[in-house]
């Protein structure tokens, strides 16, 4: 006897543990539909004269239901009850659907935000899912795709993921292209400008000054991990690099999926988790903190990822602020549920949340973080990129001589700060305080009049700082500095 067609809970905790699954779809016969199921916000089938799918007890019993109401198959109607079984409960929300007209033509791409549900009202076409059309148009294809209605994409198909996917990354591709979706299905309410745009590895690695290894390396980190530390010197773009790194984990720019917080020594569990708060009686109530209801944001939404960012992470007593749900960040442990003692509700920390940290390693003041936040995080170091090709550019483009001898001038002091004893590798200068516009016209004077602001007010306060104790060292560096002002 095959599966039954229903999932049961621990089925479907399984297959939000498998990979993105990717589809093509024909959104009705010769794509008749695709103006009506664009506009609503859904994808569905033509299975109704046997009613619910999901009804019945086993794959056996949907066949035998499918030879009695649609006829003389010429054999078994084994592959569209297959096709029912992918739509009813292999597919999940998250899945990317790439709908189709013919077998060489692309009209949209979608993300699942749905489970399956049978919708009686529905004249036809009552088997449905909630879709995001988050791309509407026409991507032709210089190979023909199978015939079917719903297909998954493997890497042995005709087209894999990578390749339906990259026909989407063209982020210059004309307004009539890109549409929302969101504003037109009413369970997904959103303004137009909070379309996602597809974030891949090459859009990071443009915008942050890191090699490919690295973020391999981080992103491996943080799938296994969980937890990721961004730690290094100031000014090595560590909040730029934290924020691009959870959009290039999900695949997209969907900021409502990621939360960006500022710890400081003040924050404390009321902030994190849950406390009490005053109320408009004068009593008080339980109120979660942003990391609680981030948690409940992420678990109402299974089949994406969601990222928590916390700028200096180390400010804060973290095994205070997290309380218990230190334990629940683990990898090995999320998913599992604890009672918060102050509310009494049951909370647990999605396997498809993942936390970001950023950390400042020049920070004299603060002490060095506990075993209990080391064990559960892992850490990377981001370091001065002025030798990036990428930061180059980026020199070179802004076209300011004093620029181009700034930098080398921070080179040489970034190895006088490696070398000193008192100092080391993370107190060198970033590349970030480098990163000026290409055109400021806040600022008159022009570009050498922001390379000599930034040399007297950034630059120099953090010498003076650096070497405070050591005269001879400060004179020195400041004089370099000042070497290319005029």
């Amino acid at each position: 006897m095959r599966e039954p067609m229903t999932a049961s809970a621990e089925g479907a905790e399984s297959a939000q543990e498998q990979e993105r699954g990717y589809w093509l779809y024909v959104p009705g016969e010769g794509a008749g539909k695709w103006e009506e199921f664009r506009t609503a916000g859904i994808m569905a089938l033509n299975w109704d004269r046997i009613g619910d799918p999901t009804s019945y007890p086993n794959e056996e019993a949907v066949i035998e239901a499918l030879e009695a109401g649609y006829g003389d198959w010429g054999g078994r109607p084994t592959g569209a009850a297959g096709m029912i079984r992918d739509f009813t409960h292999t597919m999940r929300p998250g899945d990317v659907v790439y709908a189709r007209r013919g077998p060489t033509e692309i009209i949209g791409r979608g993300v699942v935000r749905s489970e399956f549900r049978y919708d009686d009202a529905r004249p036809t076409y009552r088997c449905v899912r909630d879709i995001e059309w988050t791309h509407v148009g026409s991507w032709p294809l210089d190979r023909r795709v199978g015939a079917v209605t719903l297909q998954r994409v493997t890497e042995n198909t005709s087209y894999n993921p990578a390749q339906l996917e990259s026909l989407f990354r063209d982020r210059n591709a004309p307004p009539s292209s890109t549409i929302s979706a969101l504003a037109t299905s009413p369970q997904n309410a959103h303004e137009p400008g909070d379309i996602a745009d597809i974030y891949t590895r090459e859009n990071f690695l443009v915008e942050v000054f890191v090699g490919p290894e690295d973020l391999e390396q981080m992103l491996g980190l943080l799938r296994r991990k969980k937890n990721l530390i961004l730690q290094g010197a100031p000014g090595t773009g560590k909040t730029f690099a934290a924020k691009r790194l959870a959009y290039v984990l999900m695949g997209e720019t969907d900021d409502s999926r990621v939360e960006v917080v500022q710890f400081h020594q003040s924050t404390a569990y009321e902030d994190v988790v849950v406390g009490l708060r005053p109320t408009a009686e004068g009593g008080f109530a339980a109120a979660e903190g942003v990391f609680a209801r981030f948690c409940r944001r992420a678990a109402a939404d299974p089949g994406r990822d969601y990222v928590f960012i916390i700028d200096e992470i180390n400010r804060a007593n973290i095994s205070k602020a997290f309380g218990e749900l230190l334990m629940l960040i683990e990898a090995e442990h999320r998913g599992e549920a604890l009672r918060l003692p102050v509310s009494g509700e049951l909370l647990s920390v999605p396997k498809r949340l993942h936390i970001i940290g950023m950390m400042n390693t020049a920070d004299r003041g603060l002490a060095l973080i506990d075993y209990a936040l080391r064990r559960r995080f892992a850490f990377f170091e981001m370091r001065p990129a002025l030798d990036h090709p990428g930061f180059l550019r980026h020199v070179e483009a802004v076209g300011s001589s004093r620029l181009e001898a700034l930098v080398d001038v921070v080179r040489r002091l970034n190895q006088r700060i490696a070398e000193d004893e008192a100092l080391g590798p993370g107190f060198q200068i970033g590349h970030s305080y480098l990163c000026l516009p290409a055109g400021n016209p806040e600022n008159p004077g022009g570009m050498d009049a922001d390379v000599t602001s930034m040399v007297r007010y950034e630059l120099e306060p953090l010498v003076r700082e650096y070497w405070f104790d050591n005269p001879a060292a400060m004179d020195e560096s400041i004089h370099e500095l000042e070497s290319i002002l005029p």
